[in-house]
């Protein structure tokens, strides 16, 4: 069976022909096969067939039909800690740590969430929604840490998956932002779609999907806002881009416009999946399941504190 992949030319990766950088992310095929393949038309940029010497530069959209060498290989299990926060015999909710990729893909054949699944539940996990994503039935950015269901039963995980479809599972973010959004700030409805010309972004778009967010400010000092948000739909980016759309982006976001802060994130956009809840596909009970903020949210967390202690003082 022909499994197609794809991946988006990062800044400082451009100016590579593209039979070496396939070549470079997939040792075990030969950059000559990668040549055939190319000519073949079964590799294209930004959805044109194009020439092995084809000089790649930032944003490119490169799309392949992958080698059987590459299709035949499955994730392989991994000694990675994990926390499990819930689990029954149908499905578990783990915490995701920010830079940790979900799945494996081009440029990130190990190390991934997948891998420490496959050491801590082995053969349990589902493979409903293929053999290379166990388990998996949703998806958060490699910066963005929290909450993902994982599915431990191929029945659980049809169900779980139509309850995202009709916007049955409720998903909640905590976020820190640049400056203070209107306080009147209840939801951002606008739709979203993939950038023409920077292809890894994505961006408000008339000809977009429908998205929708909820937004509830916690605290703010002026110059930073702690912000809960919650998913109606679930779009690639999507409360990155809401966020940035209105000029408050998220702090450490540097592909929607959010600085580096004097504090330190950690690297990491300082946006954290903090709840989740749904009614349990087999037993109908509710399950609501949070986790606190990570570390690199404490200083601005402190600043919020200390500028309510002085309010309380006044």
């Amino acid at each position: 069976m022909m499994r197609r992949e794809s991946f988006i030319i990062q800044a400082g990766q451009g100016g590579v022909r593209l039979d070496k950088t396939l070549a470079l992310r997939f040792p075990f095929v030969s950059r000559e096969k990668w040549q055939a393949r190319i000519r073949a038309g079964l590799v294209t940029v930004n959805d044109k067939e194009t020439m092995p010497s084809r000089k790649l530069q930032p944003g490119d959209l490169i799309a392949a039909i992958m080698p059987d060498e590459i299709i035949q290989g499955q994730p392989l299990a991994e000694l990675i800690p994990i926390t499990v926060l819930y689990e029954d015999e149908w499905f578990a909710i783990v915490e995701k740590e920010a830079g940790i990729v979900v799945h494996p893909g081009f440029g990130h054949e190990t190390g991934t969430l997948v891998n420490a699944l496959l050491s801590r539940f082995s053969d349990r996990l589902s493979d409903a929604g293929g053999a290379h994503r166990p388990g998996i039935v949703h998806r958060l950015d490699k910066g963005t840490s929290g909450l993902l269901i994982v599915t431990l039963d191929d029945q659980a995980h049809t169900r779980i998956s139509r309850s995202f479809r009709e916007r049955n599972v409720e998903r909640y973010y905590d976020a820190i932002v640049h400056g203070v959004p209107d306080s009147d700030l209840a939801m951002i409805d606008m739709p979203i779609g993939r950038a023409k010309v920077e292809r890894m972004r994505m961006e408000i778009r008339a000809d977009g999907k429908p998205s929708q967010t909820l937004f509830e400010m916690v605290a703010t000092d002026g110059e930073y806002t702690h912000m809960k948000c919650r998913l109606i739909t679930g779009r690639t980016h999507q409360i990155r881009v809401h966020l940035a759309y209105i000029g408050h982006p998220v702090v450490g976001d540097l592909l929607y416009g959010g600085r580096r802060s004097g504090s330190d994130t950690h690297g990491y956009q300082l946006l954290h999946a903090s709840r989740i809840a749904f009614d349990h596909p087999i037993t109908k009970e509710r399950i609501d399941v949070s986790c606190p903020l990570p570390a690199r949210f404490e200083p601005f967390i402190q600043r919020f504190r200390a500028i309510s202690v002085q309010d309380s003082d006044s």
